[in-house]
């Protein structure tokens, strides 16, 4: 194990090198699981209040927040799913859109569904200006006023602004991304360049979850051991 940046990535004939601060490294096989940066909104109070009210998974912070007041801030889909999962825990769940909530038609259907009920509201072209709290996330300071008041009562802040996939150094070497920059996999977690396997939230899987990217690092393991085995017994 060594805990070195990896500046940067190059393939010399069928051998990699990677570049640290601390030198060189070589070696027939690559597993890149670099994973993705979430978007920050910037806003003051943001940093410090992250686990402490403000999350960027509500796949993985949802059920803190039974019977609780919280707000997703987006308007993606994602950010709707992330509205519909909290809504199975939360009291109430508001959707803080920059611009407009443009889901999926099927998750907008959902959203209008749970509108109908009380347990989501939609407040569309708004920013958070300021997160606050004392110990905890107690309000958010919005850009307009919401009912009289830019000063929105939640407990949680779910930011679901998007998120930046860490594929520089792969695309060096001519790994292929989709449209979304996420490199492609087959079910082995092999990419399209020989001994390059990939895994995690950098790759083009739709569900990302720890479990779900470890697995994926298991399977690029033991194909990468594979890969080399083959390597070895074609010398012989």
């Amino acid at each position: 194990m060594k805990e070195e940046f990896a500046r940067s990535l190059e393939k010399k004939n069928d051998i990699f090198v990677v570049k640290t601060d601390e030198g060189l490294y070589e070696g027939k096989t690559i597993i890149f699981a670099t994973g993705t940066r979430r978007k920050k909104l910037n806003a003051p109070g943001e940093i410090d209040f992250i686990n402490k009210g403000v999350s960027y998974c509500a796949t993985c912070d949802a059920p803190l927040y039974k019977g609780a007041v919280v707000a997703v801030v987006g308007g993606s889909d994602s950010a709707a799913k992330e509205a519909l999962l909290l809504s199975e825990h939360a009291k109430k769940v508001y959707i803080l859109a920059r611009s407009s909530l443009h889901p999926e038609p099927i998750n907008m259907l959902r959203v209008q569904e749970l509108v109908k009920q009380g347990k989501v509201e939609v407040i569309e072209n708004v920013q958070v200006e300021k997160i606050s709290g004392k110990q905890m996330l107690s309000s958010v300071t919005l850009s307009k006023l919401f009912k009289g008041s830019k000063e929105l009562a939640v407990e949680g802040l779910f930011i679901e602004v998007g998120h930046i996939v860490e594929n520089e150094l792969a695309v060096k070497v001519g790994v292929k991304v989709d449209e979304k920059g996420e490199i492609v996999i087959d079910k082995y977690s092999r990419t399209n360049v020989p001994g390059f396997f990939a895994a995690g939230d950098v790759t083009d899987r739709s569900f990302k979850q720890a479990i779900t990217g470890v697995a994926e690092a298991c399977v690029a393991a033991d194909q990468a051991y594979n890969f080399i085995a083959a390597l070895k017994a074609a010398k012989k």
